[in-house]
C-alpha cells in the first residue's frame, strides 16, 4: 500500500515542481477495470500520459489506444518484433550507423513480458495497490539528490542503462521494473516533441520497493549536502509533518567543512 507519509515527505525534501507518477503493469481485463482511472478511448503516446500524471490526472491505457510503438513493445503490450531485433527498424530511422548498431542496441533492452493488458498510470499517492514503479521528472539537481539517496543506502549502481532513446517507457519503466534498478534518462527527441519537457527537466525511474529507502536516503543526507537556504526550507516542511529537525544544522555541509580545513591548513604552512 502507497504510504501517504512516503510521499510527503519526497515531495519535502525535494522540492519538486511536479507530481510523482506511479506506473502499474496490470495482465487481466478484470483488474484493468477495477483501477479507479480515467480509461483512454484515444490514442495517446505513454509519456503524454505520463506527464498528464505529473499534473495530476489519473489514466489507463490498454495496447488499442497506445499512440507509440515504442512505449507499446517495451510495456508488453505488443511483442517486438523481428525488424526490430535484426536492427532494420532502428536503423531505418535514423538512429543508428548501422543494423548491426541498432541490433546491438535492441538486444540490451529491457522491455515487460508481452503479457500486459493495461498499463496504469497516475500520481503516486492515488494509488490503492502498490505500483510497479515510481518515477519523478525534476531539473538536475533534483535528480542529483535522488541519486544521493539512492547511493545513502544501496551504495552505487553501475548499471545505468542510458540510451537517449525510448526514455519514459523503457528507461524509466521497463528497465527498472525489469532488473530492480534505479535508472535515470536525460529523456529522448519524441518525448520531448510530443510531451514538451522543459529543456532542464530529466527523470528518475525507482522500482517501488525501493522508493521509500530512497527517499529516507535523501532526507538522511540533506545536513551533509544542502546549503542553509534549502536547508530552511526543508526543515520547515519536515517540521510540518512531524519530524525531528534537529539534526539538520545551517552553515554545514561535507564540503564546508573540507574547504574550511584546507583554509586552516593554508594559512599554518604560511
Amino acid at each position: 500500500m502507497v504510504s501517504k507519509a512516503v510521499v510527503e515527505k519526497a515531495y519535502a525534501v525535494l522540492d519538486l515542481n511536479r507530481q510523482i507518477v506511479g506506473i502499474k503493469i496490470v495482465h487481466s481485463k478484470e483488474e484493468f477495470e477495477q483501477v479507479q482511472a480515467k480509461k483512454l478511448t484515444y490514442r495517446l503516446a505513454y509519456c503524454v500520459a505520463v506527464k498528464h500524471a505529473t499534473k495530476g490526472m489519473a489514466l489507463k491505457m490498454t495496447k488499442e489506444f497506445s499512440g507509440c510503438e515504442g512505449s507499446t513493445r517495451a510495456l508488453g503490450l505488443t511483442p517486438p518484433t523481428e525488424s526490430f531485433y535484426n536492427g532494420q527498424a532502428g536503423y531505418a530511422l535514423g538512429l543508428y550507423k548501422s543494423p548491426e548498431i541498432a541490433a546491438s542496441v535492441a538486444k540490451q533492452m529491457r522491455f515487460c513480458p508481452s503479457n500486459t493488458y493495461g498499463v496504469i498510470i497516475k500520481p503516486l499517492e492515488q494509488f490503492e495497490v502498490d505500483p510497479d514503479v515510481v518515477l519523478m521528472v525534476g531539473d538536475s539537481y533534483q535528480i542529483m539528490r535522488i541519486i544521493q539517496g539512492y547511493s545513502y543506502v544501496y551504495g552505487m549502481q553501475p548499471d545505468f542503462n542510458m540510451l537517449g532513446n525510448q526514455a519514459v517507457c523503457m528507461e524509466c519503466t521497463s528497465y527498472p521494473l525489469m532488473t530492480n534498478k534505479i535508472n535515470v534518462s536525460l529523456f529522448c527527441s519524441g518525448t520531448r516533441f510530443l510531451a514538451k519537457w522543459l529543456p532542464t527537466e530529466l527523470a528518475v525511474g525507482i522500482p517501488f520497493e525501493k522508493f521509500g529507502k530512497v527517499i529516507e536516503g535523501v532526507r538522511l543526507t540533506v545536513n551533509a549536502v544542502e546549503m542553509n537556504e534549502r536547508k530552511q526550507v526543508i526543515q520547515a516542511k519536515l517540521a510540518k509533518l512531524g519530524y525531528d529537525t534537529s539534526e539538520i544544522k545551517l552553515n554545514y555541509t561535507y564540503y564546508l567543512k573540507l574547504e574550511q580545513e584546507k583554509q586552516r591548513q593554508r594559512k599554518e604552512v604560511n
